[in-house]
């Protein structure tokens, strides 16, 4: 898969969490979002469900993402929340999304609940 990420979130904890976050959710590296998420979580997928079991959320990736290139262009943290948007293309569409993160307290760098938004725009 080919990443245009940015390059300068590594001096923040919480947006270079973020940022590999999502590189591993579009690369389907389910170990690595794994250990980055609570025991109880909730991914929620903004217009259709909630997701608030591991196994599951692996389900949904596999069938859901199949990226052959990521974009990321903004990438934000405060306290304990954070948010980032850009694109990802598959071999038939592009898909516009946003990102909203709300870590387990401001000192922990757990996720607590993820909210995804897309957009798709057929190629």
């Amino acid at each position: 898969m080919k990443l245009n990420v940015p390059t300068d979130c590594d001096n923040a904890p919480k947006r270079r969490i973020i940022k590999d976050f999502i590189i591993a959710l579009y690369k389907n590296e389910f170990e690595t979002i794994a250990n980055g998420i609570e025991d109880e979580f909730e991914f929620r997928i903004i217009g259709h469900k909630t997701i608030s079991n591991k196994e599951e959320l692996r389900k949904y990736l596999v069938k859901n993402v199949e990226a052959l290139e990521l974009t990321l262009d903004e990438v934000l943290s405060h306290g304990k929340f954070g948010a980032c948007n850009g694109t990802y293309k598959t071999k038939k569409e592009e898909i516009f999304f946003a990102y909203f993160f709300e870590f387990k307290s401001a000192g922990k760098y757990t996720i607590k609940i993820i909210s995804e938004y897309k957009i798709a725009n057929q190629i």
